[in-house]
């Protein structure tokens, strides 16, 4: 029958191990456990429900040879997974953040290059809209005059061309596809300003880090 023993914890553990007569040769093995209460235990066979207990090996000098884990309940299974899950998110967002920085490093050579490249994008985005612009200009005086006409041969009483009719209708909907895509470049136009302050807001702190840790002088 197994023994058990509870020991208080500042009991020298071979004294103990001695006492309760749990050392018999020298390949006994102990095991010593913690319940719920806190009470340490130690006896020559595993607890009683192992799944139960952290619990620790000790040889026949008192020495721990080997530790096992209790078994973990599905909550905690389900925590540690999910802790893993975050710690190997966070080493992606590092390791990118880190390529990222890389390149915007390798890309600008100074403030100065950074902002150049920044307005050479922004004037190619604002010289697309201007011919944007233009163009619904046009479009709309072509439908003014188209509904000019129709409005006048209404008022006259005579018929209006199906093609004029056709004409106008036309206009409009090339006129609300120049609209979006004006209200795209002005969105890309925005989002490129956007990520030019940020990037020169990173370029700046890295330059800063690089400038701290030269050795000085």
């Amino acid at each position: 029958m197994p023994r058990i023993f509870p020991t208080a914890g500042t009991t020298p553990i071979l004294a103990a191990m001695l006492a309760a007569g749990l050392i018999g040769t020298a390949s006994a093995q102990v095991y010593r456990w913690v319940d719920e209460s806190g009470q340490t235990h130690m006896s020559d066979t595993p607890p009683p429900d192992t799944t139960r207990y952290d619990r620790e090996v000790l040889d026949h000098r008192g020495l721990v040879i080997q530790r096992l884990d209790r078994a973990r309940t599905p909550q905690e299974l389900a925590a540690e997974q999910a802790e893993r899950e975050r710690r190997e998110a966070l080493e992606q967002q590092r390791a990118e953040q880190e390529r990222v920085d890389r390149v915007l490093l390798q890309s600008f050579g100074s403030e100065r290059e950074l902002l150049h490249a920044r307005d050479d994008r922004v004037a190619l985005i604002e010289a697309n809209m201007n011919l944007t612009r233009d163009k619904l200009g046009n479009l709309r005086d072509q439908l003014t005059q188209a509904n000019t006409r129709i409005a006048g041969l209404e008022a006259g009483g005579r018929p209006v061309p199906e093609g004029l009719r056709e004409q106008a209708d036309s206009l409009q909907r090339q006129i609300r596809v120049q609209e979006a895509y004006l209200e795209e470049r002005r969105q890309e136009r925005d989002a490129v300003l956007d990520r030019f302050a940020r990037d020169l807001a990173r370029f700046r702190e890295l330059r800063r880090r690089q400038a701290d840790t030269q050795p000085r002088r």
